[in-house]
């Protein structure tokens, strides 16, 4: 059987990773040896992980063109995974800062730049088995949310603008348990008759479905970096790709999500 051909579309960019005993304080300066550089976003990293998994991975982004936006795309390429940088600015991609501790807590300072050069005319959808959106960068992601007939999978990790017309498209939606909307609404509140499978995750606990909850095994968490993203690659491949039902594709995820955060970065689980 063919593999089934998947496209991300969103944000993509750098994350530089400290791991610290403790945040720092204001005004002070904190030194470390442990630290790392990884390309991030959270459809970049989705992508990876349906990559590494055996999938048919494309990723259409904006992250300029500059020396490092060519690192990524050789990081992103080295994983199998293939890229559409739909930016030609020189402007920097998106750069993000992370401290972490050794309780697994997170600080992060994300900077994100627009892009004035955004070329979209070579992008083809029809060919694509299903789009997974994160509902970031949307000067790319909604023009091509008007073109995707395919299904449309949501990482609704946080409530942002415009995001309405992407939960009017969707028909799978996996939002987080702080994905309410002005209402106080959670996604099982929200009225799109059009979103056919809906579920919550919350971090170390179940995940909620229309119907129930699924188990998440308790995991000593060294770090989290990416776990959500990585649990939507490895949603994606379970549902697409291994044709498993709603449920068992959401366990299959957590299984990859649970292992992800027993190590420091975001692609130790795949060795």
């Amino acid at each position: 059987m063919p593999k089934k051909k998947a496209v991300f579309i969103g944000l993509t960019g750098i994350d530089y990773v400290y791991y610290l005993d403790a945040i720092p304080r204001e005004n002070s300066k904190c030194k470390t040896n442990d630290y790392a550089k990884y390309v991030g976003g959270p459809v970049a990293n989705a992508a990876i992980t349906y990559a590494t998994l055996g999938g048919d991975a494309t990723l259409v982004t904006a992250f300029g063109n500059s020396p490092e936006s060519r690192l990524i795309t050789e990081e992103l390429q080295a994983y199998g995974v293939k890229v559409m940088n739909v930016s030609g600015d020189d402007t920097l991609p998106g750069i993000s800062t992370i401290c972490i501790t050794g309780e697994g807590k997170r600080t992060i300072i994300s900077g994100q730049n627009r892009y004035e050069k955004i070329d979209l005319s070579h992008i083809d959808l029809t060919q694509y088995d299903f789009a997974l959106f994160d509902c970031n960068q949307q000067d790319v992601s909604l023009p091509l949310l008007k073109e995707t007939t395919c299904d449309i999978v949501l990482d609704a990790g946080s409530y942002k603008p415009n995001v309405e017309r992407f939960l009017e498209k969707a028909k799978i939606v996996i939002s987080s348990e702080q994905f309410l909307d002005a209402f106080g609404r959670n996604i099982f509140e929200m009225p799109y008759e059009n979103i056919i499978l809906r579920a919550m995750t919350r971090g170390e606990k179940s995940i909620l479905t229309q119907g129930g909850d699924i188990f998440v095994e308790h995991v000593e968490c060294v770090d989290s970096l990416a776990a959500g993203d990585i649990f939507h690659g490895a949603f994606c491949y379970g549902y697409y790709e291994k044709e498993l039902d709603f449920e068992e594709a959401l366990r299959f995820a957590s299984e990859i999500a649970s292992e992800s955060v027993k190590y420091k970065g975001p692609r130790a689980w795949m060795k």
